[in-house]
């Protein structure tokens, strides 16, 4: 589905010729591998790459689906809802949501379905949710509908903690998480099911639904994204990069969720599962950076064929425009090594 206006620069054209292009691959490659390929181009169209460099970036990466074959075609189902997690059923997901953007529009879907999508914020490491963040800001509704499926496929309820806490502050509670962490470690394979793991694990137990509320949502994503900086530029880290993602992806998407009430729970608890998952080894002298500036850290992350360095790069950008610098910068030209 095309969503391209006449008007619209010749990078945004071709961010959304790009978009339409990477709807006929797979959501995934290898062993249940997310594809970045969506999040990644909004990312470079954002960080300000030129058409010419969007479209090497595709080709490079496209070859990641060599031999795989287009994701097939299917009928929409009466009830979405009762696809999620399962497997084998991204296509009808996808005909259905995308039935539903069509029909009712990016804004009305997204306030219809984040209700009963974010109880699996977890879907795929995040990429769920951060798919779904970087599709609203192209502003293409194929895309959209695209990602709302691959969150509804590998939907990823975390359960509530069966301990009884005693709610803790959020410093507290995180040198708590940074410390008991290190007594909890697996070989799952992919971040997703590590978190899945952790959340059968003693420090979940004690910690997952030990934090006390924060005032809103807006002041609990803002907190824990300070948090997951904080933590990557002590100890830079595979998993918590997806942490830094994730909470921009949540702050992103959070003006269409008409009440946080519920969410926080949610949030917690992934977060908490997601530092378990991470399997951080600390180290005794935080990195330094060798880049130092904005501009040198975008225009590496442009020249970049890593679609994770491009995507925290970019979020980390948005983060320190929303929150100010914090670690952000530090993060970012961490990333790029």
């Amino acid at each position: 589905m095309t969503t391209t206006a006449a008007n619209y620069s010749s990078e945004h054209k071709a961010l959304h010729s790009l978009l339409d292009a990477q709807l006929q691959l797979p959501a995934e490659y290898r062993d249940q591998l997310t594809s970045h390929l969506p999040m990644a181009l909004q990312a470079l169209h954002s960080l300000g790459a030129s058409p010419g460099r969007m479209y090497a970036f595709y080709a490079a990466y496209a070859k990641r689906f060599d031999g795989m074959h287009a994701p097939t075609t299917a009928q929409p189902v009466a009830d979405w809802r009762s696809l999620r997690g399962q497997p084998d059923v991204y296509p009808a997901l996808f005909a259905s949501l995308n039935t539903l953007v069509v029909r009712d529009g990016i804004d009305a879907t997204l306030r219809a379905l984040l209700p009963d999508l974010l109880p699996g914020v977890a879907a795929a490491a995040f990429h769920g949710l951060i798919r779904t963040a970087h599709a609203v800001q192209s502003s293409h509704a194929g895309e959209v509908a695209a990602a709302l499926a691959y969150w509804a496929w590998r939907w990823q309820p975390l359960a509530p903690a069966q301990a009884h806490a005693v709610p803790m502050p959020l410093t507290a509670w995180s040198q708590a998480l940074v410390r008991d962490a290190q007594t909890w470690r697996t070989d799952g394979p992919l971040i997703s099911v590590r978190m899945d793991q952790a959340a059968q694990g003693a420090v979940y137990q004690s910690l997952a639904d030990a934090l006390q509320p924060f005032a809103d949502l807006q002041s609990a994503i803002a907190r824990l994204a300070a948090l997951a900086a904080e933590r990557y530029v002590a100890s830079p880290n595979f998993t918590v990069l997806h942490m830094i993602t994730g909470m921009r992806a949540l702050r992103v998407l959070s003006p269409w969720i008409e009440s946080g009430e519920g969410v926080q729970p949610i949030l917690i608890r992934a977060f908490t599962a997601a530092y378990l998952a991470a399997r951080v080894v600390p180290q005794a002298i935080a990195p330094e950076p060798r880049l130092h500036t904005w501009s040198e850290v975008i225009a590496a992350a442009i020249a970049s064929d890593d679609d994770h360095v491009i995507k925290l790069v970019h979020a980390c950008r948005e983060e320190a425009s929303v929150y100010g610098e914090g670690n952000y910068l530090r993060a970012a030209a961490l990333a790029i090594g």
